[in-house]
């Protein structure tokens, strides 16, 4: 509610206000510092601490500062407008009281996009005499309220002083009265706002008050670089609206749960100084959203504070109902941890419906759709630093997604679904898409970080039936891996199309009954942990229940963009099989009169990029180790079976070495370029070559097969590069020799790999550092890799001289002649 009377103002603060000044005028010039409970701690003649900040100007009567003029609203604290200026009037209740602060951009320009405002941060206001301050707090360290080294955390948590107002007057009860207009309309890091502010272009737009929180916005004008842009290129200038929003935190902060690296969950993490061992230990807690059963003693019950996601109004009139779903979706799984109706998405009033409602308010969840051309989304949380308490989710679907989907789609199971045959998609089949994009990102939402560990827990072969699917929720455990859509399933498997796309599957279930679900018995984090930890092990029996091991580097079911890598092999090998089929739609899918070819160079492309990914996926099983995480039960890596890794070695012999003759469809390449097949075969398979033929791959194997104690019990690096020169080399033991040019690119490129490895480069004193940054230059010298990639030029160069005798072309002599000059340049680069 707007009011002018400044009278009516102070007796609808209720309890922050004196009974006696009601109906009355306020005492003008009212409460000296003294009058403040704060003022022998930190006023004026405090013992400590001497008179505040700076100089400060005495304050004025009350109704001096803020006139009949005023336009005041009245909530945590009453704030005044008065043409361009903005005055908090804060009471001594809510002084040193934390709040949590939250900037973010509400309206900018096309170039700059939504991505100001930065992070949140836990602020109070404090008065010292005739000063008042906002100044951050922190909890990166923690300590029991019962030790006594609790005195001198609270003091390392005292962060920097954001901003410092003169007290304009004092308001019934000791309120101060500061006028607030320059932290909102000049620069400041720490509010989040625009670098460079101009205040000539800068100005208060809109406040408003609630009992928790207050809520600011203001136009502000700035000159700057757009983000990543060189410094030859001028600043421009930029306009954006800015919102803050300025929340008290719980009063009773939920008790945190802690972290478990066994089971997925985002978390933060806090030096606590107050625990019984003799160290600083690092606490890591989970973040998740308070629920609180309004029936503590029924199995399933509503909570007390639903879980509400709010729809953007901006959002496509068509899409909405699917957004919706896809927040729905997860109530399913929060049944399973004792809550009904927990979560659910629910339309945003628009400006005309209630101009006091904001999207950005921290009181509120919500699914922005941003006009962007970023084909993606992203979902993330604003949390109580205390507990762990999601207090705001936060997810951004950008526009171009659906343009992403699109190709996703087709490209992975065009041949599956004959709504796929045609573009456009039909709506119901992108809106179908859309929600399984916001039921991901909602979950990243509500706590939860990606789980790459999952599209390798179901039997790859299972992925191809339409029962296994039906009765495990789709082709993957969790929809939070990139485990996109089925493309290991094929026609003849028939599964339905509604089975092609993920759902909220066995993990997603898991996590979040590990994460929510209610543990009454205990009253403290560690008495929660036998429970938690009971929980977790279910993993060594139930394999979908298990969540990414955080520090394997190599593990080859570990991986995004995969389906079925629990056999990359076989997965992979079904994926060609739709690739090759999506290839022969092309041009019937792509080709429109009086269109350009555009889509069809993008759909080609992506094709392309998808080959490259199956190939990706069957390259990291070399020198790979499945992996579980473990808590002091046993072994956490295996190494893959030496079958495995010849198996994979075959695959990629035979379908990343051998030409993909299918992308050279000189039907498709002469629609949408002049040239370029022949360079782009060889970065393909370069990239191939690449993951393959590194320092820290040669080292494992060598690792591998020590502790192997056998070389038979071990892929071996004498087993990977006999299997590439087979793969790459081939041709030199036929009678004629004769290499095509795919081929010899194919030769170049991993000699080009091979000299990246033996001759990394140097930094350049004159220039400054080389492209490889020192601290990423691996010291082949160092390790069995030198010698082995260097044993293995001088043998390839041996065969090479023996086939030259028997070159079928001119060609095919020359390029062999330039690879025995390449090998000696790669073996003395210094001509010795």
């Amino acid at each position: 509610m707007k009011i002018t009377s400044p009278f009516v103002t102070l007796c609808a603060i209720g309890a922050f206000v004196l009974v006696s000044s009601c109906g009355s005028n306020p005492p003008a010039g009212a409460a000296s510092p003294e009058a403040g409970p704060d003022s022998a701690r930190s006023g004026g003649q405090a013992r400590r601490g001497g008179g505040g900040p700076g100089q400060s100007s005495d304050p004025k009567p009350y109704d001096e500062v803020i006139t009949d003029k005023a336009v005041s609203d009245t909530g945590y604290f009453t704030t005044h407008r008065i043409d361009e200026q903005l005055f908090f009037e804060i009471p001594r209740a809510a002084l040193d009281v934390e709040m949590l602060m939250l900037p973010r951009q509400a309206e900018t320009s096309r170039s700059t996009g939504f991505f100001g405002g930065g992070g949140s941060r836990v602020v109070v206001w404090q008065r010292r005499g005739n000063k008042t301050t906002l100044r951050e707090h922190s909890y990166d360290v923690i300590a029991d309220s019962s030790t006594a080294i609790r005195r001198a955390v609270d003091r390392m948590n005292k962060g920097p002083i954001v901003a410092a107002f003169d007290v304009a007057a004092f308001g019934p009860d000791s309120a101060v009265v500061i006028d607030v207009t320059s932290l909102f309309t000049t620069a400041n890091a720490d509010m989040g706002s625009l670098q460079s502010v101009q205040r000539d272009r800068s100005f208060i737009e809109w406040v408003a008050a609630f009992p928790d929180n207050v809520e600011v916005e203001a136009t502000q004008t700035a000159s700057q670089r757009r983000p990543g842009a060189p410094p030859t290129v001028p600043p421009e200038t930029v306009t954006a609206l800015m919102h803050w929003s300025f929340m008290r935190l719980p009063a009773d902060p939920m008790m945190p749960r802690l972290h478990d690296k066994r089971v997925g969950f985002i978390s933060f993490t806090s030096v606590d100084y107050g625990r019984p061992e003799h160290r600083a230990e690092t606490r890591r807690f989970i973040r998740r959203f308070r629920l609180e059963k309004q029936n503590p003693s029924e199995a399933v019950s509503d909570p007390v504070e639903p879980i509400v996601y709010w729809i953007d109004p901006a959002t496509p009139e068509w899409l909405k109902p699917w957004v919706k779903q896809g927040v729905d979706a997860w109530q399913e799984a929060f049944e399973d941890a004792g809550f009904s109706n927990a979560i659910s998405g629910r339309y945003a009033p628009t400006t005309d419906e209630d101009p006091d409602w904001s999207l950005y308010d921290l009181r509120h969840s919500v699914i922005y759709w941003r006009p962007s051309e970023i084909p993606n989304a992203t979902g993330g949380q604003i949390y109580d630093p205390r507990s762990g308490e999601i207090l705001k989710g936060e997810v951004n679907m950008y526009h171009n997604v659906m343009n992403l989907l699109r190709n996703w789609y087709f490209i992975q199971v065009g041949p599956l679904d004959p709504r796929a045959q045609n573009l456009p998609l039909p709506d119901s089949l992108m809106g179908r898409l859309v929600e399984y994009v916001v039921t991901h990102e909602i979950g990243h939402s509500i706590g939860f970080p990606h789980n790459m560990k999952a599209s390798s827990q179901y039997p790859a072969d299972s992925v191809r039936s339409a029962t296994f699917l039906r009765r495990m929720g789709g082709h993957v455990a969790t929809l939070m891996d990139y485990s996109r859509f089925n493309y290991v399933a094929q026609p003849e498997d028939n599964i339905p199309v509604n089975l092609l796309i993920p759902n909220i599957g066995p993990y997603d279930r898991f996590a979040v009954r590990w994460g929510y679900r209610p543990i009454p018995e205990a009253h403290t984090p560690d008495e929660e942990w036998d429970t938690l930890d009971r929980w977790s092990r279910v993993q060594d029996t139930i394999p979908w229940f298990r969540f990414s091991t955080s520090d394997a580097t190599n593990d080859p079911g570990n991986l995004t963009e995969a389906v079925g890598d629990e056999n990359a092999v076989y997965s992979s090998g079904l994926a060609l099989r739709n690739l090759h089929r999506v290839m022969d739609m092309l041009i019937d899918v792509a080709e429109r009169p009086g269109q350009d070819y555009e889509l069809l160079e993008e759909l080609y492309q992506n094709a392309v990029s998808q080959w490259g990914r199956y190939m990706g996926h069957v390259a990291a099983v070399i020198a790979g180790a499945e992996t579980q995480e473990k808590y002091g039960t046993g072994e956490r890596f295996q190494p893959v079976s030496r079958a495995r890794q010849q198996e994979a070695m075959r695959f990629l012999g035979e379908n990343a070495f051998d030409t993909p003759d299918y992308f050279i469809d000189p039907v498709i390449l002469r629609r949408i370029e002049a040239e370029g097949i022949i360079p782009r075969i060889r970065a393909g398979q370069a990239s191939v070559l690449r993951t393959l033929i590194n320092t820290t791959r040669l080292n494992r194997l060598v690792e591998y097969e020590a502790l192997a104690g056998s070389a038979d019990r071990a892929y071996t690096v004498a087993d990977l590069m006999s299997d590439l020169r087979s793969g790459v080399w081939g041709e030199l033991s036929n009678t004629p020799v004769s290499i095509d040019v795919y081929r010899r690119n194919l030769q170049r490129a991993y000699l080009e790999t091979i000299d990246a490895e033996l001759n990394p480069p140097e930094a350049d004193d004159d220039d400054g550092p080389s492209f490889i940054p020192p601290q990423f230059r691996r010291p082949t010298y160092a390790s069995d890799a030198r010698p082995i990639l260097r044993g293995e030029l001088s043998e390839l160069d041996a065969a090479v001289e023996q086939a030259i005798g028997r070159a079928g072309d001119s060609m095919t002599r020359l390029h062999l002649r330039d690879v025995r000059m390449e090998i000696e340049r790669i073996l003395h680069p210094n001509g010795t």
